[in-house]
């Protein structure tokens, strides 16, 4: 998936369940394009989410493959609101990747994060994002950081909804001691950090500085994994965003991730770790 096009959960999924309905039917691209008068190319367009999706293609897919009414029924409702905006999408103001990002991140059933420069979004206090935000672009008016930084609280909603997806959180152990906000903020970070790793379903761990050089230095990245659909990896920075879902790139940032969590410390020695440095401030 390109970097620069924004593909929305909902349409993934419906590309995918075309695909194994086809698959199921034990139809080619080209046999089900040459019966619904159309070319192979178009079938797999639609299914790879190049193409977007028209309700009237759908429905005659779903047809084509005698997709049960219920089941047909269901995906016909989907497309239909496959481009309806989630509460981010109507939010004005915020920049388009942290769009992206919290449509991936709502719909994800495991998120794994590295992170070398601060603490993970979806585990900052409201004063340590907006030290962080407004450090970054010092431009920003009030009005307009008290809105990135209510966004940024209201994404993390999603690790204690009913279903929060399993959340680990590796950080260089660089993010606990960088001063950001004052000692005050900082303190009140850390605790917080204390707090939500007892939550069940996140995993917190720290790679300490005495690892010395390892992978993680390549810098920071996102693995989404989903139920139903591909998982993809979000690599982010000042300049650019990529959702990367190539076999290829998901399995060298899962490889890097194992090699990072080699140089991890333990979930108890990341606990004691993080309480050192807050007893510092």
């Amino acid at each position: 998936m390109p970097g620069n096009r924004h593909t929305s959960v909902r349409s993934r999924q419906i590309a995918n369940e075309l695909r194994r309905y086809r698959e199921k039917a034990g139809l080619s691209c080209t046999e089900a394009g040459a019966k619904l008068g159309v070319s192979g190319s178009k079938i797999s367009r639609i299914e790879t989410g190049v193409s977007g999706l028209q309700i009237e293609d759908v429905a005659a897919l779903l047809g084509l493959y005698h997709v049960p009414a219920a089941e047909r029924h269901t995906l016909v409702e989907l497309a239909k609101s496959a481009d309806q905006k989630g509460w981010w999408e109507r939010q004005t103001g915020l920049p388009q990747n942290w769009k992206n990002l919290m449509e991936f991140e709502a719909k994800a059933s495991r998120l794994q994060a590295f992170e070398t420069t601060f603490v993970p979004g979806l585990l900052q206090t409201p004063e340590y994002c907006r030290a962080i935000i407004q450090g970054i672009d010092a431009t920003l008016t009030e009005d307009e950081l008290d809105q990135l930084v209510a966004a940024r609280m209201a994404r993390q909603i999603v690790l204690s909804r009913s279903r929060a997806p399993q959340f680990l959180a590796v950080m260089d152990e660089t993010v606990l001691r960088r001063p950001i906000g004052g000692s005050g903020v900082m303190k009140r970070q850390l605790q917080h950090l204390l707090n939500v790793a007892d939550a069940s379903n996140v995993n917190l761990l720290v790679v300490p500085v005495s690892a010395g050089a390892y992978v993680g230095l390549h810098g920071p990245f996102l693995v989404l994994e989903f139920d139903e659909e591909p998982d993809i990896v979000y690599v982010g920075n000042h300049y650019t965003e990529l959702f990367l879902e190539e076999d290829q790139d998901l399995a060298s940032y899962r490889l890097a991730l194992r090699n990072i969590l080699h140089a991890a410390l333990a979930s108890g020695a990341t606990g004691d770790l993080i309480s050192n440095i807050t007893a510092e401030h």
